[in-house]
C-alpha cells in the first residue's frame, strides 16, 4: 500500500516534470526565462477552485477550461509584452525583467480574486485542496492514476508534435535560428504565438492538477518557480527532454531529503522540515557550480 506521502509524491513530481517542459520551452524558442511561468499553474488552479466549487464542475471538467484560460493568457502576454519589447529592441534581460513584473501582478490579481471570494463568499481560498471531490479506485485517489498518465501524454504528444509535424518542424527551426526560418517562408509570429500558448495551457493544466492532490496555497507561485527554475536547470535549458528527467528529480529531491534530515537530526527538532522550499536552491547552486549545462551537457560530453 502506498502512503499517503508517497501519493502526493507522484502526483507533485509528475505536474513538475510538466512545468518545466513548459519552462524550457519557451526558455529555447525566447531565449530568455518566463518568470509568470509559475502564475499560469495558479490561475488554472483558481480556475479548477471556481469551476468545482462555484459551479458545481467535476474537477477532472476543469481541466481543458483551465488549460484554455492559461493558453489565452499566454497568448496574451505575447501579443502585448513580448512582441513589442522585441520590436523596439528589447534584449533578454529586459524581457526577462518584464516577465517577473508581470508575474507580480498576475499574483496580486489572484490575491485580489482570493479576498474577493472570501468576502463575497465568506470561504477561505488562500490555501484550498479539491481532494474531496475526486473519486477512488482500489483504495486510491483517481489523480494517482490520471496525473502521471497525463504527464506522460503530453510529452509523448509534444514529442509527435515537433518530430512529426510541419509546425512542430517549423518550431524546432525557429529555435535554432529565427532570421533564416523567417526566410525560408516560415510564420515566425504564429510559431511564437503557438509556443506561448501552448506553455500556459500545459502549466495551467499543471497548476488544475496539483490542486487534487495537495493544498494550494495563491500566493505561493514563488517557491513553485524556484522548483521549476531548478528542474529546467539540471536537465539543461535547452533539451525538453531533460526537462523531464530535471523535474522529476528536482521534485523527489525537494521532498524527500527534508525527511531524511529530520531522520537523522531530529533531535535538533521538526523545524528542520521547513527548509523544504530551500531544497530546490541548494540544487540550483549546486548544478551551477558543477555542470550549468545540466544533464545534457554531461551527457554530450561522455559520448
Amino acid at each position: 500500500m502506498l502512503s499517503e506521502f508517497s501519493v502526493r509524491l507522484i502526483v507533485y513530481a509528475s505536474m513538475i516534470s510538466t512545468l518545466c517542459v513548459g519552462f524550457t520551452l519557451t526558455h529555447m524558442i525566447e531565449k530568455f526565462p518566463n518568470f509568470a511561468h509559475a502564475d499560469y499553474a495558479s490561475i488554472g488552479s483558481v480556475v479548477a477552485y471556481t469551476l468545482v466549487r462555484f459551479y458545481g464542475f467535476n474537477p477532472y471538467a476543469s481541466w481543458p477550461p483551465a488549460a484554455l484560460v492559461g493558453g489565452l493568457i499566454g497568448a496574451v502576454l505575447y501579443i502585448l509584452i513580448v512582441k513589442p519589447l522585441r520590436r523596439t529592441g528589447g534584449d533578454s534581460i529586459r524581457l526577462a525583467f518584464a516577465m517577473f513584473v508581470l508575474s507580480r501582478i498576475l499574483a496580486t490579481l489572484v490575491a485580489l480574486y482570493s479576498f474577493w471570494v472570501l468576502a463575497r463568499f465568506r470561504i477561505h481560498s488562500r490555501g484550498f485542496t479539491l481532494r474531496p471531490f475526486d473519486f477512488h479506485l482500489h483504495g486510491y485517489p483517481g489523480i494517482l492514476f490520471i496525473a502521471p498518465t497525463t504527464a506522460l501524454i503530453l510529452v509523448a504528444l509534444l514529442h509527435l508534435f515537433l518530430t512529426r509535424s510541419r509546425l512542430g518542424i517549423a518550431m524546432r527551426a525557429v529555435t535554432e535560428d529565427p532570421a533564416l526560418a523567417s526566410c525560408l517562408g516560415i510564420n515566425v509570429f504564429r510559431v511564437h504565438l503557438l509556443s506561448w500558448f501552448l506553455t500556459g495551457s500545459t502549466a495551467a493544466l499543471a497548476g488544475a492538477v496539483l490542486s487534487l492532490s495537495m493544498s494550494v496555497r495563491i500566493g505561493g507561485a514563488e517557491e513553485l518557480l524556484i522548483t521549476i527554475f531548478a528542474g529546467s536547470v539540471l536537465g539543461g535549458l535547452e533539451n525538453i527532454y531533460g526537462a523531464v528527467v530535471g523535474g522529476f528529480a528536482v521534485a523527489f529531491i525537494q521532498k524527500i531529503l527534508p525527511g531524511i534530515a529530520l531522520h537523522l537530526l531530529g533531535s535538533l527538532g521538526i523545524w528542520i522540515a521547513g527548509f523544504e522550499a530551500l531544497t530546490p536552491i541548494v540544487v540550483l547552486i549546486t548544478i551551477l557550480m558543477l555542470e550549468p549545462g545540466g544533464l545534457t551537457a554531461l551527457v554530450k560530453r561522455r559520448e
